[in-house]
């Protein structure tokens, strides 16, 4: 894009988020409206330095927000091109990743996802813009997204964007800067990784998220405002007309993804969240959990072949099992007989059947379930961790907050707060007014309780 296109965009943009009129700001700087609407369409090539200066006061920018106005406008003093040659064709964004090509037991999900595009694009005012995917970890809540933007996204004809905020990764967060600032974090022995391995990134900033976004919108480096409500002012101001899709991955909490949010009523956001994400306003939730045993099962046989499983069904049932009907375990089983076509499904199914080696087992590349608990373990108080830790004593399939106060030795009010808590980052599950484990997870919390106490 060329200087002058991006003073000019900028320039509007900034009268828009102040809800200027041209004539407005004309009146406020001296200038004559059509100086103004000019500037706005590229068409001066060199604005004076005293009407710049008097914009920027009227339009009340300061420090680098003000410094980085002036320096784009004096940008257009240098040789141009034909000034008939304003920009480029912006190119539409299409930011989503590959989508995984077996995608399984999600059809309902997938259904009220349509539902929901059907009545943003044909602006229905009683639906909602933006929803929130949670559930335990390793439930395949980012495949699904990216799966339902690949199958839902050409109704939304300005693009799609992606962000993955790194929610999960408790070691740093990403300044606006680009600098990371150490949080801590509860110190395993183990090499930390990502929810598929990787190392962490570090929990990205909003701000520095909304420079991304307006980068993907076309906005040009220097035109980005140094000030995080200023981005998010252009942001919005710059999705107002637009038919977008964006999805936004494994966010933290609200404070991460409100800032992002656009207010084009033909936009939807996707937002994928260990957490339910209660304090955004007027979202919908759409719980993803683990999957029904015919779903597991055909997952699995995605991975390895019909036949294989087919030739022992009742190994591959327990199997399945064994793997608590969890997407991220299915595919690490999947994959680890995927790379053994010798061995028989019973040989896994024998590896898996010790629940002191079952986490260790469930590790295939990059892919680790353990890994997934540990993010989210990590991110907990210290007195929730002991609950989580403790709970795991608690004999059955089900438990009330009376039994886990008596397991834990807190008072039945705050093992019931603990509860809710564990609940909401995914590693307890609600049954009514009690509450239960997925069958890794206490694996994983007796592991905590015998490292820790």
């Amino acid at each position: 894009m060329q200087h002058r296109a991006g003073f000019g965009q900028w320039l509007r943009a900034l009268r828009d988020t102040r809800g200027l009129t041209q004539e407005e700001l004309a009146e406020a700087s001296g200038s004559s409206v059509r100086t103004i609407r000019e500037m706005e369409r590229g068409r001066v090539r060199t604005p004076q330095r005293r009407t710049v200066a008097l914009l920027a006061d009227a339009l009340g920018l300061a420090g680098a927000d003000r410094e980085r106005f002036v320096g784009l406008a004096r940008a257009g003093h240098r040789p141009q091109p034909d000034p008939g040659v304003v920009a480029a064709a912006p190119v539409l964004p299409s930011e989503l990743p590959a989508a995984v090509p077996n995608l399984v037991g999600r059809e309902a999900e997938l259904t009220v996802l349509a539902r929901l595009t059907t009545g943003v694009t044909d602006g229905s005012a009683t639906t909602a813009s933006v929803v929130v995917l949670h559930g335990p970890p390793g439930t395949g809540k980012s495949s699904l997204a990216v799966a339902a933007g690949h199958r839902l996204g050409t109704a939304f004809t300005d693009g799609q964007l992606f962000l993955d905020l790194h929610g999960t990764a408790p070691t740093d967060t990403v300044r606006a800067d680009g600098a990371r600032v150490d949080t801590g974090r509860v110190d395993t022995g183990r090499v930390d990784t990502g929810r598929t391995g990787g190392a962490f990134a570090g929990i990205v900033d909003p701000a520095e998220a909304l420079a991304g976004l307006l980068r993907s919108l076309g906005v040009p480096e220097e035109a980005i405002p140094g000030q995080p409500e200023q981005r998010g002012r252009l942001f919005r101001t710059l999705t107002r007309d637009r038919r977008l899709l964006i999805v936004v991955d494994d966010a933290a909490d609200e404070a991460q993804v409100r800032p992002l949010l656009p207010a084009g009523r033909h936009c939807l956001t996707l937002v994928t969240s260990r957490r339910p994400l209660t304090g955004l306003t007027g979202a919908v939730r759409v719980p993803v959990g683990l999957l029904a045993p015919d779903a597991a099962w055909r997952l699995l046989a995605s991975i390895t072949g019909e036949d294989r499983l087919a030739a022992d069904p009742t190994g591959t049932a327990e199997l399945v099992e064994l793997c608590g009907r969890l997407p991220l375990a299915i595919r690490v089983a999947g994959n680890r007989l995927a790379s053994r076509p010798g061995w028989p499904v019973a040989q896994l199914v024998a590896q898996l059947a010790d629940p002191r080696r079952r986490l260790t087992a469930l590790t295939a590349g990059d892919l680790d379930v353990r890994a997934t608990f540990d993010v989210s373990y990590r991110r907990l108080g210290a007195t929730i961790a002991g609950v989580f830790r403790r709970a795991s004593l608690v004999p059955g399939a089900e438990f009330d907050a009376g039994l886990l106060a008596a397991v834990t030795h807190v008072d039945v009010e705050s093992a019931a707060a603990a509860a809710e808590e564990l609940v909401d980052a995914g590693l307890l599950l609600p049954r009514g007014d009690r509450y239960a484990f997925h069958g890794l997870t206490r694996i994983y919390a007796r592991e905590r309780l015998a490292l820790e106490e």
